[in-house]
């Protein structure tokens, strides 16, 4: 029996190698245990700046972010460096509601935590016939580069920002996955975008949160989004592979005892 449980774990390392299991993400909130409500103040969300109208709500485990009202930001356990040959990435479910033509950024970071200002890795959605594409803004001082397939409204996407810090100034590259199918490396899956720092800001030395943000009525989109992650490994921002199902009883419990002795 024990030889048995001893094979079974081996093959589930091996099994999750790829996926990095001893990584450790710097953010992952996938909401569940938040009342319905308004987000900032539970977990360790809070508002940014003093604007607290239309807050950023909760429901059902999903936030809902709209187009008019307060902003919050979450604080990283611990500050991502942005030192040359490493890379941040984020993940989450992505459903947009509501789009408009100008478009907007909804999500981004900064250096310091509870910033009001310096907003760096800016996704944006803007509208498209029927639907919206997405963008990246590296830092505000260009204009944001978008995809060019049309995505549908009112539907689930995983979406994957990457930024990969190249040492020396503005010359860090970006990439944006939507649904990637390869969920151990990045680099296996199609970009929906990608593109070189285009702007006049500087990188920033660190990154210390992340913000959800609604803007304006006249360009802001409306989205819900689930299960974000923050992590410098892109395993740790995707859904983990079905395999993880196949696990018995003895290879999760022999993963977690590894999981503890790291």
């Amino acid at each position: 029996m024990k030889k048995n449980i001893a094979i079974i774990i081996l093959a589930s390392v091996l099994v999750l190698s790829s996926k990095d299991i001893f990584a450790a993400p710097v953010l992952t909130d996938n909401f569940n245990s938040y009342a319905n409500g308004a987000l900032a103040g539970q977990g360790t969300w809070l508002q940014t700046s003093t604007t607290a109208t239309s807050p950023v709500q909760v429901n059902g485990g999903v936030v809902t972010i709209g187009n008019t009202g307060q902003d919050v930001y979450d604080a990283f356990s611990s500050a991502v460096n942005t030192t040359g040959g490493g890379s941040l990435f984020i993940g989450m479910t992505l459903d947009a509601t509501a789009a408009q033509s100008t478009g907007d950024y909804f999500l981004h970071t900064t250096a310091t935590v509870g910033a009001t200002s310096g907003f760096y890795d800016r996704l944006e959605a803007r509208s498209s016939g029927a639907g919206f594409q997405l963008g990246l803004d590296e830092a505000g001082s260009d204009a944001a580069v978008w995809g060019t397939t049309v995505l549908t409204l009112g539907q689930n996407y995983q979406v994957v920002t990457e930024q990969d810090f190249v040492a020396g100034a503005l010359n860090d590259t970006f990439e944006l996955y939507v649904n990637p199918t390869d969920l151990s490396v990045a680099g296996n899956n199609t970009t929906y975008l990608n593109f070189t720092w285009n702007g006049t800001t500087a990188e920033a030395s660190s990154y210390a949160e992340v913000n959800l943000r609604q803007g304006t009525a006249a360009s802001a989109p409306s989205e819900t989004v689930d299960n974000l992650a923050v992590s410098e490994t892109f395993a740790d921002v995707v859904p983990e592979p079905s395999t993880i199902t196949l696990l018995t009883l003895g290879g999760a419990a022999g993963l977690a005892a590894i999981r503890r002795k790291h």
